[in-house]
């Protein structure tokens, strides 16, 4: 092969740092129309940058300063599991499969009437429910075996998974990150009683 046509090839060949197809197909024959429990709190998808990025690096957000939408602890509905054709698979995440339905199925506003929603705008309307959370895979394409194990390892940063449930100490760590939310919310989520969690957020001042 010339020089030239090597050189050809190089520039139309597919990204190495790609996500495997069958392993793609897998991910959304998997999880799509799941509900799925946060290990992470997810932030709303208020940024063109990606909401919420998971990689072996880390946890990562497109603005600190966007609210946070779903907690930690809290059930999210997988609604699809899509891929930019690179090395990264994004899961799109409402409160409730009822609610996907809902905020998808609003229609586009009439001409001359204003549209509905935050931002003024129907996908700001339906941003409100719904948020992105993006795995980036560092294992090449060609290495199938890698790429999975590498996703289920940030599976398991951003969910809890099959047997895996919170600890007693992953509850009272979530008690005393969000110090913020009613009592009420917190035993939703915990199933703490109201009284453990006072005395929780006393030692935590």
């Amino acid at each position: 092969m010339s020089l030239l046509a090597i050189g050809l090839a190089l520039l139309t060949a597919p990204p190495t740092a790609a996500l495997n197809r069958d392993l793609y197909k897998e991910l959304r024959s998997r999880y799509e129309g799941l509900t799925l429990r946060l290990r992470i709190d997810l932030r709303s998808a208020n940024t063109p940058l990606a909401a919420n990025m998971v990689s072996l690096s880390g946890v990562g957000h497109g603005r600190e300063s966007s609210p946070v939408l779903f907690t930690a602890l809290q059930q999210v509905f997988v609604q699809r599991v899509t891929n930019d054709g690179r090395d990264q698979v994004a899961f799109t995440l409402y409160r409730s499969e009822e609610e996907s339905k809902f905020l998808r199925s609003v229609p586009a506003p009439m001409p001359g009437h204003p549209p509905t929603g935050a931002g003024g705008s129907l996908p700001g309307f339906a941003r409100q429910g719904s948020t992105e959370l993006v795995f980036q895979v560092r294992a090449g394409k060609q290495e199938p075996s890698a790429q999975l194990d590498e996703m289920e390892t940030l599976l398991r940063r951003a969910f809890y998974l099959g047997d895996d449930q919170p600890t007693p100490e992953d509850l009272e760590a979530f008690v005393r990150r969000h110090t913020s939310l009613p009592i009420s919310r917190l035993q939703a989520l915990t199933g703490f009683t109201a009284e453990r969690i006072r005395d929780i957020l006393r030692a935590t001042d």
